[in-house]
């Protein structure tokens, strides 16, 4: 953090909490993370994700971030009082004035970016519906990786494995056992009563969204994702940044055809932003594919330069799992993007 943006939390923060509370955090109304396949939802990536109730979704499909545990959650922040799900930033706050919490930078970012959220929320009751400025949005765990440092709840290939072979023994990093899960997991986009809820909600929520990431499992093999960008050809959202989550590991025919949805987005300008993500630790074939299961260099390459060649003023940013195995021979990574 900069010395500036240091300067402009210790500021402007005390002004928020005196017209709101010291443990009052706008992420709570503004930013949620939804897994779709599991009937989740969180605020960041801090508190646990907890369930959302279906019988909350029948009349409310924004209870898919309204949920009243999170209702609860706010209430609480209003009057000074502090969620245990937050206890990580609480820790750091502990340390001291000059530690800054996440809840301090995003409660500033999100005021910032729109000073009329904080009077809407002082002024309307605690427990009012609110349409979030940033959704992070996972439609399913279907995905054609099984990296070692993923979860079965977000790859199915994962999911797959485990199913067939058991949990891990003697594992450091967990078990990877599935049971605790499997039986709220749905694994079918068509008949799952949350991504229903989703598209109900869409009208209203997509006027003032400001940031939708798109992550999974992997996106391009979502119909779900086509269905979105098909949303956004025929309804542009001139305001929003698109975010979208690939590994780039597509068979080209479906990579194609997310590059062929893709195309008249960004090059009519239908949303203000868009940037792909994607993720690649090493460019050693064998290291690379072994850190991440079902990769392939060469096709990663192809789509890759696809989406960089055929997309006017394309955006891409590299996500990198910096670990043991690839130290070694980094370099190699840096000299390709290079």
């Amino acid at each position: 953090m900069s010395n500036y943006e240091h300067d402009r939390i210790r500021k402007v923060l005390p002004e928020i909490e005196a017209r709101t509370s010291p443990t009052f955090c706008l992420a709570k109304w503004h930013h949620v993370t939804i897994y779709l396949h599991l009937g989740e939802t969180h605020s960041c990536y801090h508190p646990q994700p907890h369930t959302i109730p279906l019988d909350e979704l029948k009349n409310n499909p924004s209870a898919l971030h309204n949920t009243k545990e999170k209702k609860l959650e706010r209430k609480m922040m209003l009057e000074g009082k502090k969620p245990a799900g937050c206890t990580y930033c609480w820790n750091v706050e502990s340390m001291g004035p000059d530690y800054i919490s996440d809840r301090k930078q995003r409660t500033l970012s999100i005021h910032e970016g729109d000073k009329s959220r904080l009077p809407t929320i002082i002024h309307n009751p605690w427990d009012m519906d609110v349409n979030p400025e940033y959704i992070e949005l996972s439609f399913g765990n279907n995905c054609n990786f099984k990296c070692g440092y993923c979860h079965p709840r977000y790859s199915s290939r994962f999911l797959d494995e485990i199913r067939q072979y058991g949990p891990y023994g003697k594992n450091y990093t967990g078990t990877y056992d599935v049971d605790w899960f499997i039986e709220k997991l749905y694994e079918s986009e068509e008949i799952n009563p949350y991504i229903e809820a989703w598209w109900k909600w869409w009208p209203e929520v997509s006027k003032t969204l400001n940031i939708l990431r798109i992550t999974g499992g992997e996106p391009t093999i979502h119909g779900s994702t086509y269905r979105l960008l098909d949303e956004i050809n025929k309804n542009p959202m001139p305001n929003l940044e698109l975010n979208i989550n690939s590994n780039l590991g597509a068979n080209p025919r479906v990579f194609d055809r997310f590059i062929e949805k893709l195309k008249p987005i960004i090059e009519e300008k239908k949303v203000r932003e868009f940037k792909l993500f994607t993720s690649i630790d090493t460019w050693d074939k064998d290291k690379a594919e072994y850190l991440r299961n079902g990769l392939d260099v060469k096709l990663f390459e192809r789509n890759f330069n696809k989406y960089l060649t055929e997309i006017e003023g394309s955006r891409l940013s590299l996500m990198i799992t910096f670990n043991n195995l690839c130290v070694s021979n980094f370099d190699s990574l840096l000299k390709k993007i290079l």
